[in-house]
C-alpha cells in the first residue's frame, strides 16, 4: 500500500450533512482528555504569542481599543468556526488561524496605507484564495513561485521582531532576560508550548518587580464595529500580493506537511474555501483573513493528543469552541495586554516567532544556486527602501525573482 493510501482520509468523500451529523453525534463519546487538552493548548498560544504582534500591528495603525477588540473578535470568531466545520467535516483535526506573516506584515505596512486600504487588501486575499481553492490551483502556483524567494521575504519581515527583543532588553533588563532564559530552558525540555511558560514567567516577574498597571477594565462582550474597505493599486500590491503568497507558502504548505505528519490526508482545498468565505464574511471587521495554522496545528494532530486517530478530530472541535469563546472576550483581553509593559511585549513576540524566524532563514539559504538571490530578497526586505511608493516586501520579491531567474538560466 501507498504513502497516500495509508492516510487517514476521515469522512471527506461522505456527504456534507451526514458526515457533519456523524461526528457531531460522536463527539461526547470520541472526546478524550488528551484532545481537550490539546485543542485548549493551541488557542493558549494563539492569546499568547500571536496576539501579541496582532497589537503592535493595531498600534501602528491607530485603532481605537474598540477597533482592536473587534478584530480579536473576528479573527478567533473565524479561527473558531474554520476549526469547527472543517475538523467535524473532514473527520480529522483542522486548525485554522489568522497568518501571522500577514500581521507582521501589516505592522510597518500601516504607516502608509490606511486601514480601509488594509480591508480592501483583505478582501482581495480572501477571493483568491478562495478561487485557488475552487480551481485547485496551489500546486501550481506553489511551482511558479520559488520557495526559497517567498521564505527569504517572511525571514526579512520577522527579522525586526527578534532583534526587537535585545533592542529593548535595557529598558526591563530583568523581565527580558528572566523571559529568554525560560525560553531556551523550555526548549532544551522539549515543551509543546515554550511561549506559554514564557508568558507565565514574564507575568511572575512583571507583578513582582510592579511592572503591570492595569489602568481601567474592560471586560464585557465585543460589539463588533464595521468599516468600508477602500482599493488602490498601491495597497494591492503592497499588502494584497504579498499576504497572498505568505499566506500560501506559509500557512497552507506548511499546513498540509503537518497535518500528513499526523497520518491525515489534507483537504487543502476544501481549507481554501472555507478560510476564503469566512475571510470574505469577515473582512469588514478588521479581520486580515483565516487560514490553515501552521505554527499551531502540530499541538493537535499528533499521537500525544489522541492515540486513536478516529477519535483525534475532537481536537479541532475544541479548539473551535475555545477560540469562539476567546473572541466573545475580546475586550478583556485587549485591557490585560494594555497592562505589560512595552518591552516585556516585544520580548514575547519575538520569543513566539523565533522559530518562524530560524526555519524561514533556513528554507530561503539552505540550497547553493538560488543563496545569493534569496539573500538579496531578505536585505532588500529588510532595508524599507520603498521606490515609487511601493513597499520593501514587494522590491524584495521582484529583485529575488527575477535573480532566481537569471542564476537558473544561467547555470541550466
Amino acid at each position: 500500500m501507498s504513502q497516500s493510501q495509508e492516510l487517514y482520509l476521515g469522512t471527506q468523500k461522505d456527504p456534507l450533512l451526514p458526515s457533519l451529523w456523524r461526528n457531531l453525534r460522536a463527539l461526547p463519546k470520541n472526546l478524550s482528555l488528551g484532545a481537550a487538552v490539546s485543542g485548549f493548548l493551541v488557542v493558549l498560544v494563539g492569546v499568547t504569542g500571536p496576539v501579541v504582534i496582532m497589537l503592535q500591528a493595531a498600534q501602528s495603525g491607530h485603532f481605537t481599543a474598540a477597533q482592536t477588540a473587534t478584530w480579536l473578535f473576528s479573527a478567533w470568531i473565524g479561527s473558531g468556526l474554520f476549526c469547527l466545520y472543517l475538523s467535524l467535516r473532514c473527520g480529522i483535526p483542522v486548525i485554522g488561524s489568522t497568518s501571522t506573516a500577514s500581521i507582521v506584515l501589516l505592522v510597518t505596512s500601516f504607516q502608509s496605507h490606511s486601514i480601509a486600504e488594509a480591508i480592501g487588501s483583505y478582501y482581495i486575499v480572501g477571493a483568491l484564495s478562495l478561487l485557488i481553492g475552487l480551481t485547485g490551483l496551489m500546486e501550481k502556483i506553489m511551482k511558479v513561485i520559488p520557495h526559497e524567494i517567498v521564505m527569504a521575504m517572511l525571514a526579512g519581515v520577522l527579522f525586526q521582531f527578534g532583534t526587537s527583543i535585545f533592542s529593548t532588553f535595557h529598558e526591563k533588563p530583568v523581565i527580558v532576560g528572566t523571559m529568554i532564559a525560560t525560553y531556551f530552558i523550555a526548549r532544551r525540555f522539549a515543551m509543546r508550548a515554550p511561549v506559554v511558560a514564557v508568558m507565565a514567567v514574564g507575568l511572575v516577574v512583571a507583578a513582582l518587580t510592579h511592572n503591570l498597571t492595569f489602568k481601567s477594565a474592560h471586560f464585557g462582550i465585543v460589539h463588533p464595529m464595521w468599516i468600508n474597505p477602500s482599493w488602490s493599486w498601491g495597497s494591492a500590491i503592497n499588502l494584497a500580493l504579498p499576504m497572498l503568497l505568505l499566506t500560501i507558502a506559509t500557512q497552507y504548505a506548511p499546513g498540509v506537511a503537518v497535518i500528513k505528519s499526523g497520518g491525515f490526508a489534507s483537504p487543502t482545498n476544501k481549507e481554501l474555501v472555507v478560510g476564503g468565505v469566512i475571510s470574505l464574511a469577515t473582512a469588514g471587521f478588521y479581520n486580515s483573513g483565516i487560514n490553515t495554522s501552521a505554527i499551531t496545528a502540530g499541538i493537535a494532530v499528533g499521537e500525544h493528543a489522541e492515540p486513536d486517530k478516529t477519535r483525534r478530530y475532537t481536537a479541532g472541535v475544541i479548539c473551535g469552541i475555545s477560540y469562539i469563546i476567546a473572541g466573545i472576550l475580546g475586550a478583556a483581553v485587549v485591557t490585560f495586554f494594555s497592562a505589560l509593559p512595552a518591552a516585556m511585549l516585544a520580548a514575547l513576540a519575538g520569543l513566539g516567532l523565533f522559530p518562524a524566524i530560524a526555519n524561514s532563514l533556513h528554507e530561503s539559504l539552505k540550497l547553493p544556486k538560488p543563496r545569493e538571490a534569496a539573500l538579496a530578497t531578505l536585505l532588500i526586505t529588510m532595508s524599507g527602501v520603498h521606490p515609487l511608493h511601493l513597499g520593501a516586501p514587494f522590491w524584495g520579491l521582484v529583485a529575488g525573482l527575477c535573480l532566481h531567474a537569471f542564476v537558473l538560466y544561467k547555470n541550466a
